[in-house]
């Protein structure tokens, strides 16, 4: 234990020296709020030096992760970040950059001796724009524990936002996986009309792979006290990724609809209307939940993935809306802040009417009174 002890001591000066009060998602000294880790719920602060430096370890899967910021000019570029960070602990690991968020960015994974114990894990490096820095993020877990833990890891490198942009984009580890092949068209009815729009043709996989490694996170906090805000993690994970690639629907969608609108609330209630008019079907997965390119090239749907469908195309239009879900009532509904009278939640200071996604001919507003207890329904806020 001692010998352990020892290594562990020595493992955290590489990188720390003093203790530091850490918040999980958390903004960096110096830096807007444009920059922020939206980790996995649960870690607790091991280590840290200053406000950039941070040792942390969840209290929820038996991972471990080291976030640090360098400023500009320490490394040549992330790459060499990411190499020479591996280097010091004495690592194997593969490494290969890539374009995410318009700079080269470094993704690795690694095996090797960690404070004593064989372990493997996931780096990554990459630029913030605003400053140029270079945020640097090594998670990793014992080699026994490796395959358990590979979801947490993933979803923890795929939960950095480094600009305004990234937060309405796939994560680091996402765009790595599934580059970009092409687009393919595909054509939607909405309120009568015919809409020629487009999707990449990675975008099902990328999205189907998120989908299920977000829900075996999930799973991890059944029996944990931070469920309610790791359900509302699974949802940001899952609007964060599906924002970019849906982006161009939304464009077609507006340009389509938008003229014939007195307002955005007419524009939300044609899509209300077409996503009550879609299959209902369980998706024949363990998550139970429709990616949004599944749906738009057709797949059946529930509660759940039309409210965010709805969400993600209203914000990409620029129109607060975000999504409630219930584990009493076993239901989801999609919110929109509008001037229109009707029923509504409260989030914020900002009355968000509610809209109901599976029933014919409801319009924003409108909720059935058996559902209406707004205690038992959890908001997920989205950017």
């Amino acid at each position: 234990m001692t010998r352990l002890l020892k290594k562990t001591a020595a493992f955290i000066a590489i990188f720390f020296s003093v203790s530091f009060a850490f918040a999980i998602r958390t903004n960096f000294s110096g830096l807007t709020n444009k920059v922020c880790i939206d980790l996995p719920e649960g870690f607790k602060l091991e280590s840290a030096a200053g406000e950039n430096s941070f040792q942390l370890q969840s209290t929820i899967a038996p991972v471990h992760a080291i976030i640090q910021i360098y400023g500009k000019g320490k490394f040549k570029n992330t790459e060499d970040t990411l190499k020479t960070s591996i280097s010091k602990l004495k690592l194997t690991a593969d490494c290969g950059t890539f374009m995410w968020r318009n700079n080269a960015t470094a993704l690795s994974v690694f095996s090797g001796n960690i404070m004593g114990i064989q372990s493997s894990g996931y780096g990554a490096a990459a630029v913030i724009p605003e400053n140029q820095s270079i945020i640097l993020l090594l998670t990793w877990a014992d080699e026994k524990d490796a395959v358990f833990a590979k979801p947490y890891m993933e979803s923890l490198i795929d939960s950095l936002y480094v600009d305004i942009e990234s937060y309405f984009s796939a994560g680091v580890l996402t765009t790595f996986t599934f580059p970009k092949e092409g687009t393919q068209d595909i054509r939607l009815k909405i309120d009568g009309k015919e809409i020629s729009t487009s999707l990449d043709k990675s975008d099902k996989k990328a999205a189907d792979y998120l989908i299920d490694r977000e829900y075996k996170v999930l799973l991890m906090y059944q029996k944990s006290d931070l469920w309610k805000e790791a359900w509302q993690r699974y949802y940001r994970m899952i609007f964060r990724d599906s924002s970019e690639r849906l982006l161009q629907a939304g464009f077609d969608i507006s340009n389509a609809l938008a003229p014939d609108c007195k307002d955005s609330t007419e524009l939300a209630q044609k899509l209300l209307t077409w996503t009550q008019s879609f299959k209902y079907e369980r998706e024949k997965t363990s998550s139970d939940f429709a990616s949004l390119p599944a749906i738009l090239l057709g797949s059946g749907s529930d509660c759940d993935s039309r409210s965010m469908l709805i969400a993600v195309l209203l914000q990409g239009m620029n129109i607060d809306s975000m999504i409630f879900v219930s584990a009493e009532y076993k239901h989801a509904i999609a919110g929109l802040v509008s001037e229109h009278p009707g029923f509504g939640f409260d989030v914020n200071g900002k009355l968000y009417l509610t809209g109901e996604t599976t029933a014919k001919n409801i319009t924003w507003g409108k909720i059935d009174s058996s559902q209406s207890d707004s205690t038992k329904w959890i908001p997920v806020e989205l950017p």
